[in-house]
């Protein structure tokens, strides 16, 4: 799914039952709370999918807004990914975190 110019979400559902999810927020849209409600929508959405028992989605360490957004709306940080994730061509760490369907959201 991609919204032009404002901002994009992106992922996939694998055959395991595993989702990803990934985001991104153009900079003039920041601090309004769009990143929180299209995360907290497409998560409700994906644990509610049928054959779906686990959401993740991997930020880096230094990206505070993203990890917040990603806690407020009820995911939890199972570690961190060391290299996990090339950007750029280099490899990064990167947090990993969930969301069950059993898991509280808020």
């Amino acid at each position: 799914m991609t919204v032009p110019s404002a901002r994009s979400a992106s992922g996939r559902i694998a055959t395991d039952g595993g989702a990803t999810i990934g985001y991104w927020l153009a900079a003039r849209f920041r601090g309004a709370g769009a990143a929180t409600e299209a995360l907290r929508l497409i998560s409700a959405w994906g644990v509610d999918h049928p054959g779906v028992h686990r959401l993740e989605l991997y930020v880096e360490p230094w990206n505070e807004c993203s990890w917040r957004t990603a806690e407020r709306v009820g995911f939890v940080r199972e570690g961190l990914m060391r290299r996990w994730e090339a950007v750029d061509d280099e490899p990064k760490d990167m947090f990993m975190y969930s969301l069950l369907p059993s898991d509280t959201r808020s």
